[in-house]
């Protein structure tokens, strides 16, 4: 939904305090401009700070998880319920029937929410993982009652919402991206993204899959490890560690070849230094390496030679999609340093450092210091690479939680520059990554998006950045001589205005019929922007996209889902 925030000086987030004492140790000892190696000695003369030892599949804590949950379930918390039998099914053994009790347990909460295809899809599950025959009675007598409950069409459909897909002509080279749209070169902001022709107000113009996504530690058991989805009705546990889920066996294994096999016997050490979203710079750096077939030398070649000449992912023919190629062009991204957050860097680089030395294939590579220095570079160019290119979704747990982060790394969406005054709607979620316009765009113009709040998130704190932002709102002295720039409504779209309101709180009406009024106000009337009535429409008009975003995921999970149930 918005670019990452700048990492914090203390750890925080979750990980244990003898990290965060060494990271505040790295901060205040070291200055931000010293070499990395500076920070790397700190952490490898404190290496048992990070050789934790690693936390093994055992059964008896998989029922200890599992009857908590069975605690939450019979106090109807049943999404805190699902955590924690995902989290069970992590820690079940090889081969036990707690992991078959979890997904029965699953498909409970399911029966009880009236999600009848998914508590069919977990009673499969079950099945097919050692369920217990003295008890599968009880399996098949819900498996029964949810088949009839469908055949008298008691299916839990998701409401009429719009397909949220690119819906404009499509960039033949790129097609998750809108025909006409080009990278320009600005002097004031490097790269960004330019319109070719105009473009209307609700069009889709980009929606790209994520070329990385990292799930926040409280999310681990609710999200996807590898597309980020909240498909916590289907999720199956890393056989091998207790930290990843997958939504699919496709997934799992995709996960598996490309990153998770270096991660999976350092799951608890790198879960130990994972600073919120710290740990996208060492995926990154394990997905090159992959790609380069596990050779470092040729990786290191490539790598030292291109540093820093700017990619250019326009340049790349997604129909015949070349991951290395495009992990080339995200490797010479060039990136200003920012002295305010340089330290934390290099800190989160040097514990990374010094977990993924611990994996035996990857330290067997390094032969000699040149390698060594390779890697400890290359850490740091990623985590750098990730904090100022990737997208976040903030999702909260339960009306007490804080805010948990899942973030995504994408190549052609990371172009867009920032605007206090968007004409653009980037939401991340799902793994995906969409552009929506919240008003027409004519060409010439730069597509432009908010990497936090905008001029009419009035209420919301304000958010500092790591450059100085000069957009058109920026520029004005005060709120009321940027209102001064636009116009009075007339009495016209006053009238309308009062309309669009009774639409919208008419139940008469749905998501579809409310979100196209939205968007026909907007393109009408945008003549009047900026002006105080029209903003607070485009504060309504930026939650609706937000929830048909999110309504259009679950309805895909949903036929997924139905089509595993009944293929």
């Amino acid at each position: 939904m918005d670019k990452p925030p700048s990492p914090k000086t203390t750890a925080g987030g979750h990980v244990p305090p003898d990290v965060d004492i060494l990271l505040s140790r790295m901060l205040s000892e070291i200055a931000s401009d010293a070499d990395i190696e500076a920070y790397r000695d700190l952490v490898l003369a404190n290496g048992e700070v990070v050789d934790v030892s690693e936390v093994a599949k055992i059964d008896t804590k998989a029922e200890q998880l599992r009857k908590a949950g069975n605690r939450l379930y019979h106090a109807r918390k049943y999404k805190a319920a699902l955590g924690k039998y995902n989290e069970a099914m992590c820690c079940a053994e090889s081969g036990s029937e707690h992991l078959a009790i979890c997904y029965a347990n699953r498909s409970a909460i399911y029966y009880e929410q009236e999600e009848y295809e998914l508590a069919l899809l977990n009673m499969a599950l079950a099945k097919e993982h050692n369920y217990p025959a003295k008890i599968l009675d009880k399996l098949d007598v819900r498996e029964q009652s949810c088949r009839k409950k469908l055949e008298q069409g008691q299916s839990k459909n998701i409401a009429l919402c719009p397909r949220m897909g690119i819906n404009v002509e499509g960039n033949p080279r790129v097609p998750f991206l809108a025909k006409g749209i080009a990278m320009r070169q600005y002097p004031w902001c490097n790269r960004g993204l330019e319109a070719e022709r105009d473009f209307r107000t609700g069009d889709v113009i980009l929606d790209e899959k994520a070329v990385l996504s990292i799930v926040d530690v409280p999310l681990k058991y609710y999200n996807c490890s590898h597309c980020s989805a909240e498909n916590h009705h289907s999720l199956i546990p890393c056989p091998d560690c207790v930290f990843a889920m997958y939504c699919s066996e496709e997934c799992l294994e995709r996960d598996k070849r490309l990153v998770h096999r270096f991660e999976c016997g350092l799951a608890t050490k790198l879960r130990n230094v994972s600073m919120y979203t710290s740990n996208m710079g060492p995926k990154l750096f394990l997905y090159g390496l992959t790609l380069f077939n596990d050779d470092l030398d040729q990786m290191m070649e490539y790598c030292e030679q291109s540093a820093n000449a700017g990619g250019d992912p326009f340049t790349l023919d997604y129909r015949e999609y070349d991951p290395l190629a495009e992990f080339k062009e995200l490797h010479k991204t060039v990136l200003n340093t920012n002295t305010e957050i340089e330290g934390s860097l290099k800190a989160c680089a040097a514990l990374s450092y010094a977990v993924l030395i611990k994996n035996p294939a990857i330290n067997s590579s390094l032969t000699t210091k040149s390698h060594h220095r390779f890697l400890l570079n290359s850490l740091l160019h990623y985590t750098r690479v990730a904090c100022f290119l990737m997208w976040n979704s903030h999702v909260n747990l339960s009306t007490t939680s804080t805010g948990h982060v899942l973030s995504g790394l994408t190549s052609v969406g990371s172009l867009i520059n920032h605007s206090c005054d968007p004409n653009v709607a980037a939401i991340y979620m799902g793994g995906r990554l969409k552009f929506i316009l919240l008003r027409p765009i004519r060409a010439g113009e730069q597509i432009l998006t908010a990497y936090g709040p905008t001029w009419y998130d009035r209420n919301h704190p304000p958010v500092t950045y790591s450059f100085v932002c000069a957009c058109p709102f920026c520029v004005q002295p005060s709120m009321q001589h940027w209102l001064a720039t636009g116009r009075e409504l007339s009495l016209g779209a006053e009238r309308n205005a009062d309309m669009l309101l009774a639409i919208l709180q008419d139940e008469a009406f749905n998501d579809v019929d409310k979100l196209h009024a939205i968007q026909q106000y907007i393109q009408r009337h945008i003549r009047f922007h900026p002006e105080d009535t029209l903003s607070r429409i485009m504060t309504t008009y930026r939650l609706y996209l937000l929830e048909m975003v999110k309504k259009d995921i679950e309805r895909m999970g949903r036929e997924a889902a139905v089509a595993r149930v009944f293929e």
